[in-house]
């Protein structure tokens, strides 16, 4: 009899159960696959390596089931055995993110990108966890290339998610984006490979090189596409998505879905995969075959017209109209024709209106973000001068004068009133001088919860800072903003499509419940633009809270909007709990009955700043700032 984990049948047995785990968890029949690496690991791997990626799979397939806690203590078990293990690190942040608490996720975030495994997407995904600590949120609309309605998708992504102590607060998204994002409809071509991949994205991107070909699995992790299986991988999912979403075209078939292929760029070729041997085999003797044939016609095609070149923009023009029109390239001609070709047409000239309509939007949106870098460097300055005014104020008027172009050109464009709306909003802040100093990520703590602790203290710092700059006459100066801001949303209200004008509001989810692309968490296009709303009065409350002035109604619009959009009421109450005047909301807050877990790798140090309320930090009174102020 052998003992567990020892001799070579122990090393088979352990290979066998990854590799019928590996199957398993490929089939989405993730219970199974978590009991076959359970077995593995009661085997005894025979390094820490090994069994580190085994609690570190077994956290991806509770993840899969959304069990977050239990994932969480799988990927500290792999971080005990191997404490630089990327993968565990980001999964773990990923647990920590869908239970709420961010400030771990960060922390994990933070030591997963101090190693040289780290990738832009690692840092992009700190970045926005560190934001919404901060009290940033994103904007109310976000450009997308592929939109319905004159941009109805884009108003229903833009809505503010409910997240505890950042979804009210004010600021831009800071995207980090791949080198390049191509659109593969392998689907169609089942046998293409790793080989023929690589070459027409070099055709493509000239200037890439070299590159690593990535895609998007079901956990929302980037997979290197390695092989000819890996495309095989990336197809299934694309079709399994398209259906799950139910998001194909009337009348387009379900082969037609486009796999989003990003384009990495590597250090070097030595980080590129390189292509197997038998598909290298297999073009060689394609190739071979070709030649074959083309001696075989004759020397009499020697002196023939070369075939004739289309254009590579007409090729583009011709896929992106037929993925819009629900056009079967497989099919015969004759059975595409329709009655209708007008309707079709109309349908593509409307996708190519939004698509001119987004680069005014996304030109808008540049402006902004400028005027917001100056508000920064003011508040870090700590002064906000005439002339440094002017400059801020130039940079939002060239961000108003697109977004009006954009509306000019298209009226029912949702994203031009909304953008017009975040203007509006900038400019009440400035006005009101409440330019709120951003906080540097204190990376020199190497300790999780000191780390934490000291972030939170320049935070709580930051926000007394701007409410004592606020006066009341500067939040007055801000109001004719703020209302400026409601019309918009409001007009965006009115050019809503009938349908979605017609569309039944439910009740949502939990944010931290919410599936990206999951047709139950997706939000009807109108409670977006109440949610929209209810981000407006929310920021205007904030803004009278700073000066003293009656803040208390605005909030409680706020909520009102916020609930009559379908928001759980466990997100109104964490977004009650990011007001600034938190302390004073105990009666629309309620008891705190979910209290945030502590961190296992994170242990918070027992004192006073351990007992401070989520989100944003506490600040004075408004009825005392207000009586000291009229004191003055």
């Amino acid at each position: 009899m052998r003992s567990p984990g020892n001799g070579k049948d122990s090393s088979a047995s352990l290979a066998e159960l990854k590799e019928q785990a590996n199957i398993a968890f490929a089939k989405k029949e993730y219970d199974q696959a978590l009991g076959l690496w359970e077995q593995a690991l009661r085997l005894g791997p025979g390094s820490k390596a090994e069994s580190a990626l085994l609690h570190s799979n077994k956290a991806a397939a509770l993840m899969a089931g959304r069990k977050f806690k239990d994932a969480v203590k799988e990927c500290s078990s792999a971080l005990e055995a191997e404490p630089a293990f990327f993968r565990a690190l980001l999964r773990r942040a990923k647990a920590y993110e869908g239970l709420g608490q961010i400030k771990n996720a960060v922390s994990d975030l933070a030591q997963a990108n101090k190693l040289d495994a780290a990738t832009p997407e690692s840092r992009a995904a700190e970045a926005r966890l560190r934001a919404a600590l901060s009290g940033k949120k994103p904007a109310s609309a976000a450009p997308a290339a592929a939109r319905k309605h004159g941009g109805v998708p884009a108003a229903r992504r833009g809505a503010r998610r409910l997240r505890r102590g950042s979804w009210p607060a004010a600021g831009l998204p800071r995207p980090s984006w791949p080198l390049a994002t191509t659109c593969a409809r392998c689907s169609s071509s089942p046998g293409i490979t790793y080989l023929e991949l690589q070459e027409h994205v070099r055709q493509v991107y000239p200037q890439a090189a070299p590159f690593v070909l990535k895609f998007l699995d079901r956990e929302g992790d980037l997979v290197t596409i390695g092989s000819r299986a890996d495309l095989q991988v990336a197809m299934q999912q694309c079709v399994e998505a398209a259906r799950a979403s139910g998001g194909a075209r009337p009348g387009a078939p379900l082969q037609l879905a486009p796999i989003r292929l990003q384009v990495v760029r590597a250090a070097s070729e030595a980080e590129v995969p390189a292509v197997p041997a038998e598909e290298l085999a297999y073009v060689q003797q394609m190739l071979s075959g070709l030649q074959k044939a083309a001696k075989a016609q004759g020397a009499d095609e020697a002196g023939a017209s070369p075939p004739v070149q289309v254009d590579e923009w007409i090729l583009s023009f011709v896929d992106l109209l037929k993925e819009h029109c629900g056009i079967d390239p497989d099919r015969p001609l004759e059975a595409s024709e329709t009655p209708a070709p007008d309707e079709l047409l109309d349908a593509a000239t409307e996708k190519f209106e939004d698509q001119v309509c987004f680069g005014m939007y996304n030109q808008a949106s540049v402006e902004q973000y400028r005027a917001e870098f100056l508000m920064y460097r003011a508040a870090r300055r700590r002064r906000a001068g005439r002339r440094g005014r002017r400059g801020r104020g130039a940079r939002l008027d060239a961000a108003e004068r697109k977004h009006r172009e954009a509306l000019a050109y298209k009226a029912g464009f949702l994203d031009g009133y909304l953008g017009l709306s975040s203007v509006a909003q900038s400019r009440a802040k400035l006005a009101a001088n409440y330019l709120l100093e951003p906080v540097k990520p204190r990376e020199d703590l190497a300790d999780a919860a000191a780390r934490a602790a000291a972030e939170e203290a320049a935070n709580r710092e930051a926000q007394k800072r701007v409410f004592e700059r606020v006066s009341a006459a500067s939040a007055q100066t801000a109001e004719p903003f703020m209302e400026a801001s409601y019309a918009f949303i409001n007009q965006a209200i009115e050019h809503m499509p009938a349908d979605e004008r017609a569309r039944e509001i439910r009740p949502m989810k939990p944010t931290a419940e919410q599936v990206p692309g999951d047709p139950d968490s997706e939000m009807p296009v109108r409670a977006s633009l109440m949610i929209n709303l209810g981000n407006a009065y929310y920021e205007h409350s904030i803004l009278r809270a700073a000066g003293g002035l009656d803040w208390r109604p605005l909030l409680e619009r706020a909520a009102e909007q916020f609930r009559a959009a379908g928001a759980h009421e466990l997100d109104v109450k964490n977004a009650l709990k990011g007001h600034p005047m938190a302390d004073e909301l105990k009666d629309l807050i309620g008891d705190d009955e979910e209290a945030e877990a502590p961190a296992e790798s994170a242990p918070v140090a027992k004192t006073e700043e351990a007992k401070a309320p989520k989100g944003l930090p506490a600040l004075p009174k408004a009825k005392a700032k207000a009586k000291a102020k009229a004191e003055e």
